[in-house]
């Protein structure tokens, strides 16, 4: 069963016609499989050299891993402490919305590591205001959290001193972003700006860094105002998705869904709810990226991944998706108003230096090929 039947579909993964810049050949094949990106770790070696640099001889703690109680950052936990030796210090954005099982599994992972952790809390009734207004205004909550979660990683890098920041960012959820730029602060504000229920300090309160830019953010990296930020599962030779979870789950008593066999940001349960607004908004999601890549990187069928995506059922609105409106203070008719977002109609509004920056960039990695 092909996971949408009112569209084409590739014949090797199950991306269809609605994902940007997408072409099909006269196989029927999407241009992404015909690319056939096979991931190449920069090497394991250079991400150890990046360790032996930067570790912190003068201080209480290496590094910086950002836990959510899923499955990559609680890996990176893992590799950071038990496999590259590092002093760590931990810490978890709460936006509201962390579900029981993520607390267990952060719980768990803090205590047999012994790491320093912090959960950040922000103001939870201007959270919830900055949520609402910019689903009623895009139909996602996900780039306001984002958003939030790297200003209070910043924070806390900041405060404690550390070198290094490890992201749990894995090569499996490349492709698996929207083509709006849902991170962009200066977008962000520009959209809120339309509502009578934020004021300007409200906004910059949450931002906490306010006038941050990809220009501003390189100038603090290159004179060590933030750490390095490094994502180790770009250097190294992955474990399939399964085998991440074996170790975790032996190392940490790391638990996953009930009756799942390959979960996507358990952390959040909010998840199920903005995976499906944006599979009506866009055509597609998180998942069916994410199960394309698996496609393409061996570890799982077409057949097996149309079978899991059935499972997902995207097309339904989750069982506690009433739980999430209460939480954002919406109505289901509100939330239907909200599907009718048109993708990329805020892209004139995104930074400017953002925009420059990303060319220079892109200019940059094509000319190291």
């Amino acid at each position: 069963m092909q996971p949408e039947l009112n569209t084409q579909t590739c014949k090797k993964c199950l991306l269809n016609k609605k994902y940007p810049k997408i072409v099909f050949d006269n196989e029927g094949v999407c241009s992404l499989c015909n690319e056939k990106r096979e991931f190449k770790p920069f090497g394991e070696q250079k991400l150890v050299e990046l360790f032996d640099k930067y570790r912190n001889k003068h201080s209480e703690f290496d590094a910086l891993v950002p836990l959510s109680g899923g499955k990559d950052s609680t890996y990176i936990l893992h590799l950071a402490v038990n496999v590259y030796k590092l002093r760590v210090v931990a810490m978890t954005y709460d936006n509201g919305l962390l579900s029981e099982l993520a607390v267990e599994n952060i719980k768990n992972a803090v205590a047999k590591t012994g790491v320093k952790h912090l959960f950040c809390k922000p103001d939870i009734n201007l959270q919830k205001k900055i949520y609402k207004n910019m689903f009623l205004q895009t139909g996602d909550i996900c780039g306001a959290c984002d958003i939030a979660t790297k200003a209070h990683i910043l924070k806390t890098a900041r405060r404690y001193k550390v070198p290094m920041i490890l992201y749990g960012s894995s090569p499996l959820e490349e492709d698996s972003f929207l083509p709006d730029s849902i991170q962009d602060i200066a977008r962000f504000k520009y959209i809120l700006k339309k509502t009578k229920e934020l004021s300007k300090n409200e906004i910059d309160k949450y931002l906490i860094y306010p006038n941050l830019n990809l220009f501003k953010l390189s100038i603090w990296k290159k004179t060590g105002v933030i750490g390095k930020e490094i994502r180790p599962l770009f250097y190294i030779k992955n474990p399939t998705d399964k085998e991440i979870a074996e170790i975790i789950k032996k190392e940490f008593n790391w638990k996953d869904k009930d009756n799942v066999e390959y979960s996507r940001h358990l952390d959040c349960i909010a998840e199920p709810f903005t995976n499906y607004v944006r599979n009506k908004i866009y055509g597609y999601e998180r998942r069916i990226c994410q199960y394309s890549n698996m496609i393409r990187k061996g570890e799982i069928s077409k057949q097996k991944a149309e079978e899991l995506y059935k499972k997902d059922n995207i097309d339904s609105l989750p069982d506690n998706y009433k739980e999430v409106l209460d939480f954002l203070d919406i109505s289901e008719k509100e939330m239907k108003q909200a599907l009718n977002y048109k993708p990329l109609q805020y892209e004139k509004h995104i930074s400017t230096v953002n925009r420059i920056f990303a060319k220079i960039i892109k200019v940059k990695k094509a000319c190291s090929r």
